[in-house]
């Protein structure tokens, strides 16, 4: 598959979804377990760490359960999907036809992005969905998703982990937090969150709080989603 260039300045619109780019200078850094992430004027490139990858294959392509499951597989999530899937996105069908693997990745949070996007309890930035090609000599596709980067602070930023509490500086913005996540957690995305505190970015001038984490729920153990959740609802919903 042939790679372009991608277009400098780089915006959200200007990525096309299916389009194979060759990996820019910026440097990809793994900032989780799943991801590395780099930035590019604005947009996140996010690609999956080894350990991603690996969990993809064990969890979601070959959807294999454990008592520390979220939530199962959905029927339309599953490899055995993926042909009927691609109807629906032609745009991932070349990637589909020669890297089944990284299309099924691609589509799996791509799925993700519409749940979270469908409900509107929360801010989800705009995100587009293709693939990185890297190397020189041994070169490689990636999946690769391209995400609008929300400027503020997570809700790990504004919390003082020495005293538990959130700090002075944010908490007159805390009705405005409560209340976004009230409302989230009384969607049906509860089981297709990843409460983990960095996952919540505050965008202060329109005070909307987003969520920017796009990997399915398949990925994430039950338990410490858990505590996560519940460090939420003591912390930062009123």
């Amino acid at each position: 598959m042939k790679a372009e260039t991608l277009p400098r300045p780089l915006s959200i619109g200007r990525v096309r979804e299916g389009g194979v780019y060759s990996r820019p200078a910026a440097p990809l850094v793994q900032t989780n377990l799943f991801f590395r992430i780099g930035c590019v004027d604005g947009v996140f490139l996010k690609v999956p760490s080894a350990r991603g990858l690996d969990d993809y294959r064990t969890f979601v392509k070959r959807a294999e359960p454990t008592c520390a499951d979220v939530r199962p597989v959905e029927d339309v999530e599953r490899f055995g999907r993926l042909a009927s899937l691609l109807e629906h996105y032609p745009g991932l069908a070349p990637i589909g036809a020669a890297r089944p693997e990284v299309a099924h990745y691609l589509l799996v949070h791509r799925l993700q992005y519409e749940r979270l996007r469908a409900e509107r309890a929360i801010g989800i930035p705009a995100a587009q969905f293709g693939v990185l090609r890297e190397g020189r000599v041994f070169r490689s596709l990636v999946p690769a998703l391209f995400q609008a980067a929300v400027p503020g602070p997570t809700l790990w930023d504004m919390f003082d982990f020495d005293t538990l509490q959130v700090k002075p500086r944010w908490q007159p913005v805390l009705p405005a937090i409560s209340l976004q996540l009230s409302r989230l957690l009384d969607s049906r995305l509860v089981p297709h969150i990843d409460w983990n505190i960095q996952n919540f970015v505050f965008h202060e001038p329109d005070r909307r709080l987003f969520y920017v984490d796009l990997k399915p729920t398949t990925f994430v153990a039950r338990a410490g989603n858990e505590r996560n959740l519940a460090g939420i609802r003591q912390h930062f919903v009123a």
